[in-house]
């Protein structure tokens, strides 16, 4: 009794100090990956920005009364730094800001008379002192009572303020305007945080599928959510399809890779008979050699998916706009879709008899193969769909953005407990409001520490997680 003890001791201790190694491995990943894009000091007219640690974006589409793009309009910026720069064909043009402060925005007064906008100018304030990263995105087009101040917080740290041309609103005293501010950015970090924790769920429900029936923990399942982001680009951008067609076309794809993977690589492993941890290092290489391949092909900047700036808009005193909602919707509505199909189909609960003992359900008549490809299919197929989703929400995908992500996925997991798909979910729920909600006490890059810290602390007290079983031995 006392041999078994200490054997389930020292493999729960084994346990913990493997993941404690990767999640260190995985820091050293997003490290080098934080300060990729830094850019230039200064202001100056950029075709496309996207923000940075290092810089924020003043950008826009202007468009007259009726929505149509107004091109070739010169676009002149003011502040601490001067820039201009002209409209292209479907009226966007974009600012690159390197310093903190207001910065206005002009157009010709003939232009805006001549297409009936609301005023020729807008100021709008960049505080990355507060939000390392941050998009002032300006309208000329909206009448001047309708000025909204849109907070959008992501996974990157992104805000988003929304001015109207020519704006005016009455000024409260600075104790009032100080309390509310801070109650709105509560409220505001709190939303995002679960709107991250969502789309993060989407990504770990899968990742805790695979655990659960191989034993596999897949450092490369975050550059699916990167495929799945990056083949939603090609579809919008490329191929100019709309973006159901796309997010679909990016999903057939994610499948596809699964199925590839498990044909190739993971089944004749299996048949092998290789340990898990030598399959855990496969995957580390499999990661490094996509995100390279991405690179190599995509480029090192950001890719946006669309092009066009959605509308703000206020739910009490949280900012947000129709396509984050849509993405936590379409999130909530797939975990619940998986969750059924694994309690209410007979291949549901093959598969989690395979994830409690293979063995057993092997010797019981299941194709334990069969079950197995499919996980693999529907987990890659999953990610795909998050990093579509995750590229609508951050505006943009980059081939680096799953190996972001990879830490925060092994810490939801881990929190929630390791193959079980709704653990995944509450775990992701639980890292996605701490990463965000720490950006309010703690410097916004150092706030997926905070989830480094629960995934410790977590594997020190109790290794198999809030809804993980004891391993059983015999």
């Amino acid at each position: 009794m006392t041999a078994v003890t200490y054997s389930i001791r020292h493999r729960r201790s084994g346990i913990a100090m493997i993941y404690a190694f990767f999640a260190v491995l995985s820091m050293l990943f997003i490290l080098p990956s934080s300060t990729a894009f830094a850019a230039d000091s200064g202001a100056k007219a950029v075709n496309e920005c996207n923000p940075t640690a290092s810089n924020g974006c003043v950008n826009g589409i202007l468009q007259d009364a009726d929505k149509k793009p107004i091109a070739d309009v010169t676009i002149k910026l003011s502040g601490k730094e001067t820039a201009e720069t002209k409209t292209t064909a479907d009226g966007k043009w974009a600012f690159s800001v390197a310093d903190d402060g207001d910065y206005t925005v002009t157009i010709d007064d003939s232009v805006a008379q001549e297409h009936g906008l609301k005023a020729s100018s807008a100021t709008v304030t960049i505080k990355k002192a507060s939000f390392d990263k941050q998009r002032g995105v300006v309208r000329f087009d909206q009448a001047s009572d309708s000025a909204a101040s849109a907070a959008s917080g992501s996974a990157n740290g992104d805000k988003t303020t929304s001015s109207t041309a020519g704006s005016t609103a009455a000024t409260p005293s600075p104790a009032r305007k100080s309390s509310s501010n801070i109650g709105k950015r509560i409220w505001q970090q709190l939303y995002s945080g679960i709107i991250f924790g969502l789309m993060l769920g989407l990504m770990s429900v899968g990742m805790n599928l695979v655990y659960g029936t191989t034993g596999l923990q897949s450092f490369s399942h975050g550059e699916q959510v990167t495929l799945g982001g990056l083949m939603a680009y090609v579809g919008t951008q490329m191929m100019h399809m709309p973006l159901v067609v796309s997010a679909i076309f990016a999903i057939a794809i994610g499948a596809l890779t699964g199925f590839i993977q498990n044909e190739i690589v993971w089944g004749p492993l299996r048949r092998r008979h290789v340990g898990t941890m030598q399959q855990m290092i496969v995957t580390i290489g499999l990661s490094m050699a996509l995100q390279y391949t991405f690179q190599f092909f995509f480029g090192g900047d950001i890719k946006g998916i669309v092009k066009s700036v959605p509308d703000s808009f206020q739910l009490g005193p949280i900012t947000t706009d129709m396509p984050t909602l849509l993405s936590a919707l379409i999130a909530i509505c797939v975990i619940v879709g998986v969750t059924l199909f694994l309690y209410k189909t007979r291949l549901g609960r093959a598969t989690r008899a395979v994830s409690d003992n293979a063995a057993l359900a092997a010797a019981s008549g299941i194709n334990v193969d069969q079950v197995v490809r499919v996980v693999w299919i529907l987990s890659c197929a999953m990610a795909a769909l998050s990093g579509v989703l995750l590229g609508v929400y951050l505006n943009g995908i980059s081939w680096n953005t799953g190996a972001t992500l990879i830490l925060l996925m092994f810490a939801a997991v881990t929190l929630g407990g390791l193959g079980t798909a709704n653990g995944a979910l509450i775990g992701s729920l639980v890292i996605g409001i701490v990463a965000d909600m720490s950006s309010l006490v703690i410097p916004n890059d150092m706030r997926y520490a905070s989830a480094l810290a629960i995934l410790i602390i977590v594997l020190l007290v109790r290794p198999q997680g809030i809804f993980g079983k004891q391993q059983r031995v015999g």
